[in-house]
């Protein structure tokens, strides 16, 4: 390094052709050799002297540390920045968890109250079926048979409300035997008992509607047609209208898995949660 005293262009020269001179070391002031020439008097020799040192690369001080100043800055902007771009995802994650856990907690309320219900009805649907087999429609003679056991309306009814009762009893001893554990289990489980109700709604209006034949059918058979009607379109309109929501939520479900499978193979940057594969809708039929 140039001392301050020595002013020979010349021995500056010699200097720089040295091959371990370092041109912009520091002095214990933070000074570089070209600071030390900028404040040497103005004169030819001096003005020669940092035209030498700038060739060589010499720098001030101050432009010596301004890019490491910013490279020390911007690494301290992208440290904070992806700090909190990791407590906003953090947030967010913990967000969508809390959400997602309401949901199967909702989800799971839903389907409880669904199969309460469904053991209220199948109780009530093999009470009554059980109740009309002693009360027959018609009455029965003086050896307690049907009068009308040979009538085909009477075996109609017979048949149809046997398997409403059995149906109905079925459903019950499944929900008394269930144990609620995995919501997707347990919703298959209602899937299947809900469509043993609907056997049994359909044995029910069959069995009211021949005992309707028995009953006013011989002397007022417009009251049995009129009854046939209305049980038959109430009962196809509802089984109809929940066919289609039933076919609809499946085939909303299996659209939903199928795109979940391709985000999956597509990317491994989603991490989806096992208990979450069932989206909840706001309404649908099981």
């Amino acid at each position: 390094m140039l001392p301050p005293g020595r002013k020979d262009q010349r021995i500056v020269n010699e200097l720089l052709l040295l091959p371990d001179m370092n041109v912009n070391a520091l002095t214990r002031d933070r000074k570089t050799a070209f600071d030390i020439a900028e404040g040497l008097p103005l004169s030819e020799e001096s003005a020669d002297i940092k035209d030498c040192l700038s060739r060589a690369g010499a720098v001030r001080a101050n432009d010596l540390n301004q890019p490491r100043d910013e490279l020390r800055k911007t690494v301290t902007e992208i440290k904070k920045d992806v700090h909190t771009q990791l407590e906003q995802a953090r947030k967010t994650n913990k967000n969508v968890h809390g959400i997602a856990k309401e949901l199967r907690k909702l989800h799971r309320e839903g389907i409880n109250n669904a199969t309460n219900s469904v053991t209220v009805v199948a109780v009530l649907f093999a009470t009554v079926a059980f109740a009309a087999i002693f009360t027959v429609p018609g009455g029965n003679d003086d050896h307690g048979v049907a009068i009308v056991v040979h009538a085909v309306s009477f075996k109609v009814f017979f048949i149809f409300n046997a398997i409403a009762l059995f149906t109905s009893l079925a459903v019950v001893v499944v929900q008394i035997t269930l144990v609620r554990g995995e919501t997707k289990a347990e919703r298959r489980v209602v899937e299947v008992i809900n469509k043993l109700m609907w056997l049994a709604s359909v044995c029910t209006t069959v069995a009211f509607i021949s005992s309707s034949y028995i009953v006013v059918g011989r002397h007022f058979k417009w009251a049995a047609l009129l009854v046939t009607l209305i049980g038959g379109v109430i009962m196809a309109s509802v089984l109809g209208t929940m066919t289609y929501y039933v076919v609809k939520s499946k085939r909303t479900r299996s659209i939903r898995k199928k795109v979940k499978s391709t985000r999956r193979s597509g990317s491994n940057s989603w991490n989806h949660n096992s208990e979450s594969d069932s989206e909840i809708d706001r309404i649908y039929a099981i």
